[in-house]
């Protein structure tokens, strides 16, 4: 006979109030953008995380820069063509008119990543070429 605790799946107190604080600040916080693959897109609500800036080196007298932008967006939300799906190189997202292009951050060259431990949000790295 196979016995399971009743409290194995229970959402303890904690993760409840963390997922309801994290529901709230997305909430607070959302802005619209436009998520597309190529000819295809989707508007999705989105909050930016965080941002930084990286200067290279000057190319015919002219500076460039990156901007680095974080954006975190709900996973289900991301459908393109009927099918849910996660992000890859060359994605963009477009913002007030700017458009980022989804790149890897980090050693581990990440393009994405889970935001929150229930895997609901997607934290997704971008750069702003200017």
């Amino acid at each position: 006979m196979l016995f399971i605790s009743l409290a194995s799946f229970m959402i303890s107190p904690i993760s409840a109030a963390s997922a309801a604080a994290q529901a709230a600040a997305f909430r607070l916080r959302r802005e619209t953008v436009t998520f597309a693959r190529g000819a295809s897109s989707v508007t999705v609500q989105a909050v930016r995380g965080q941002r930084n800036w990286e200067r290279s080196q000057p190319s015919g007298g002219v500076s460039i820069g990156d901007r680095s932008e974080d954006w975190i967006i709900l996973a289900a939300d991301l459908v393109i063509s009927s099918v849910v799906v996660t992000p890859q190189r060359g994605d963009t997202i477009t913002a007030n008119g700017v458009t980022y292009r989804v790149m890897p951050f980090g050693a581990a060259d990440q393009l994405w990543q889970y935001h929150d431990r229930d895997r609901l949000y997607l934290r997704i790295h971008t750069k702003e070429r200017t």
